[in-house]
């Protein structure tokens, strides 16, 4: 009793001092073991939490930092939109297009920063245009509204583990060990709370049955929590932000129990105790060396979280599907979810016979109150792999289809006719009027395009004509006009040619 309590005081008084560096290091791998049941958490804002912690900033340094950060993405993706816009315009007409994306896009903003965010994003704009570069901001409105998230990881990163029970003093199976002492078979547990610790322990399971066998699960019961506000990501400019607005999600816990027992004959006594017993057909007990045999009986405990939320006032979330193709929904559900470590169900739990009835009870409330970490339950890890993947999900115009080129690829292969896919290239183009990113095919070197006169009206015949790629240009390489006494009209072809031949590189 006494070596396994010592060592144990010895951690609740180094905590009296603070969370040391190397339990924030533990906390943030648990974040990423976490990513294998949730991939799509985005926890490298956590990652960059430590940093400063290591650093020692305080809060609002902190917050200047995570603006500064914003603050460079934005100007970087608008030098980035106003380059991309020359190959085609010329400067005067490049600025006026990425500054109606500019203003389009801000509506998409957390109102709390967006007119900050519009009034930096115009200044980078001019600055680009004329040649030159400030860090002469004012981000103040963007510090502030950065300030919840930066709370809330410094929060988990620096909460004190809770005071542990004598009684969990001198169980501690959330320790992991090897499973040398086969703890996972132990027919007898002085507690439920030892059970419970057992099973949020990350110590091996118990063997699968090897034989035909039966299953029950109990019925699956939900738990609604009061609805979260949660902050979401923008699109800007083709690029996501960490600047998005915030909507309110609905949460809903859902538990249940799932026992497996080897052999055919019912699992369940009708007094709801468990039959532990092997039987033959006829119901016998089976006695082997005179003893009667026992049969293999295990359980887990499986707890979700869905969660979910509504563009009710137009735009729609960004949502990434199976071949890279992107789909815009006015509304979002997800859910996450972890199971229990398996174990044998006990015959004994506190001295009662062991019963379905105390299972159920066990993986339906207790379950999510198990400590996985020093300062983190079940219901806690769930909550934050939510918050992780809503932190990761898009806001964008209702009608964006695609982000970027490889987006479109799937599109290419399976909506466009092999004729059209000639000489032609899938590009992610943003709408001119409405600012909306979407799917179209871009002529290659050599391909037709559409031809003008001086009056804007099209001379070419206008079948299989595209417009030119990046890079490309129309050429005009055949007049219009009537030929042989105004009895045959030919139209007028253009092709599409590198503006410059020494530089251009097809895709």
């Amino acid at each position: 009793m006494k070596k396994r309590i010592i060592p144990l005081l010895v951690l609740m008084s180094f905590s009296a001092f603070g969370v040391s560096i190397e339990e924030k290091q533990n906390r943030i791998e648990y974040l990423e073991s976490l990513q294998e049941k949730a991939p799509s958490m985005d926890i490298e804002a956590y990652k960059r939490e430590l940093q400063y912690e290591k650093l020692g900033l305080s809060l609002d340094e902190r917050a200047k930092a995570e603006a500064s950060r914003l603050a460079e993405q934005i100007k970087t993706q608008i030098s980035r939109a106003f380059e991309a816009s020359l190959g085609s315009k010329s400067p005067e007409d490049a600025a006026a297009e990425v500054r109606d994306a500019i203003i389009k896009d801000s509506e998409l903003v957390n109102i709390e920063m967006r007119e900050e965010i519009k009034e930096l994003s115009l200044k980078a704009l001019e600055e680009i245009q004329q040649g030159r570069v400030s860090s002469d901001e004012n981000l103040s409105a963007i510090e502030k509204s950065l300030m919840k998230g930066i709370q809330e990881r410094y929060d988990f990163l620096n909460e004190e583990a809770e005071d542990m029970p004598m009684s969990a003093m001198t169980i501690d199976p959330t320790l992991p060990k090897a499973n040398k002492n086969k703890d996972s078979e132990k027919k007898e547990y002085a507690s439920k709370a030892e059970l419970v610790s057992s099973l949020a322990s990350d110590k091996e399971n118990v063997n699968w049955i090897s034989t035909g066998g039966v299953t029950l699960k109990s019925s699956r019961t939900a738990k609604r929590e009061a609805n979260i506000s949660m902050q979401v990501k923008a699109e800007f400019l083709g690029v996501s932000l960490s600047a998005g607005p915030s909507f309110s999600f609905t949460r809903e816990y859902g538990t249940d129990v799932q026992v497996m027992a080897e052999g055919m004959n019912p699992v369940l006594l009708p007094d709801g105790n468990f039959d532990f017993y092997k039987r033959d057909r006829n119901g016998k007990i089976l006695v082997k060396g005179g003893k009667q045999e026992k049969r293999f009986i295990n359980f887990y405990c499986d707890a979700s979280l869905e969660f979910g939320t509504e563009a009710k006032a137009g735009g729609g979330f960004s949502i990434e599907g199976i071949g890279g193709g992107v789909s815009v929904e006015s509304s979002f559900k997800n859910s996450v979810s972890m199971t229990s470590r398996r174990v044998v169900v006990p015959e004994y739990v506190d001295g009662k016979t062991t019963t379905f009835k105390l299972l159920a009870q066990i993986c339906m409330n207790d379950f999510l109150r198990a400590r996985v970490t020093n300062n983190m339950t079940i219901a806690q890890s769930l909550n934050i792999m939510m918050k992780n993947v809503v932190s990761s999900l898009r806001f964008s115009h209702p009608k964006t289809k695609c982000i970027k080129d490889s987006h479109c690829f799937n599109w290419y292969n399976k909506e466009i006719i092999g004729l059209a896919r000639i000489g032609n290239y899938p590009r992610c183009v943003e709408e001119s009027r409405e600012k909306f990113y979407q799917c179209q095919l871009r002529g290659l070197k050599g391909q037709n395009c559409a031809v003008f006169d001086a009056k804007g009206k099209r001379v070419s015949d206008g079948m299989f004509e595209f417009q030119c790629d990046v890079g490309l240009r129309c050429v005009k390489v055949q007049n219009e006009g009537w030929f042989t006494n105004w009895e045959l009209y030919q139209y007028a072809k253009g092709k599409c040619m590198p503006i410059n031949a020494k530089t251009y590189r097809a895709p």
